[in-house]
């Protein structure tokens, strides 16, 4: 089981960590990380990226939280070391699958800055992506019709809601189909997913 720790002074917390995960220790600084899989840390200033890059040397998994997102500081912190950029009060669901993607190797960023750089990307791509480097398109066949309209329009930017909406089924249903698509062709992310489906048109 993985084991998490959250480094934010004591007066910006919020219980959503715990809820998501229940075993989760909470401190103000990195005193206990030998106990932990993986380190959350809240940014405020230069010194929480300082601590960052600190932390980057250490065998954790690395998780920067956020009071406000943008663009900037979630560079700053992917270069620092982080593997996740996240707004600090999200929602234990989406707690657990930052962690989630961020434990398999994947990045997570906010919604918003992860739309904007899949929309940047999927524009970009076409003109500019290599072939693949085994020289192969990856075998979109292997997705059922259902799996590879939900990938074509998460690699087109969409969301997972106006995915639900555009094809008429729940967002529980698009989360798995995306999962599926996500297994069937080894991608960690959505903007792996936006490689993959532009190396394979």
């Amino acid at each position: 089981m993985t084991r998490h720790l959250f480094i934010a002074p004591a007066d910006i917390q919020s219980p959503r960590w715990q809820q998501a995960f229940p075993s989760a220790l909470i401190a103000p600084d990195a005193a206990q990380i030998a106990d932990v899989d993986c380190v959350w840390v809240l940014l405020r200033d230069e010194r929480d990226f300082a601590q960052l890059q600190g932390l980057n040397e250490s065998d954790k998994k690395i998780i920067a939280m956020t009071l406000s997102e943008n663009a900037q500081q979630a560079r700053q912190a992917l270069e620092s070391g982080a593997s996740g950029y996240v707004h600090y009060l999200a929602v234990p669901q989406v707690l657990e699958q930052v962690a989630q993607v961020v434990a398999a190797g994947g990045m997570w960023l906010g919604a918003d800055l992860m739309r904007q750089i899949v929309l940047a990307t999927a524009r970009i791509l076409p003109a500019t992506l290599a072939k693949p480097v085994n020289g192969t398109k990856v075998d979109l066949s292997q997705l059922t019709s259902r799996e590879l309209a939900v990938a074509e329009l998460v690699a087109a930017g969409k969301t997972n809601k106006e995915v639900a909406r555009e094809l008429d089924i729940t967002e529980r249903t698009v989360k798995a189909h995306l999962g599926s698509a996500f297994d069937k062709l080894k991608v960690r992310d959505r903007l792996h997913l936006v490689l993959v489906m532009a190396a394979s048109s």
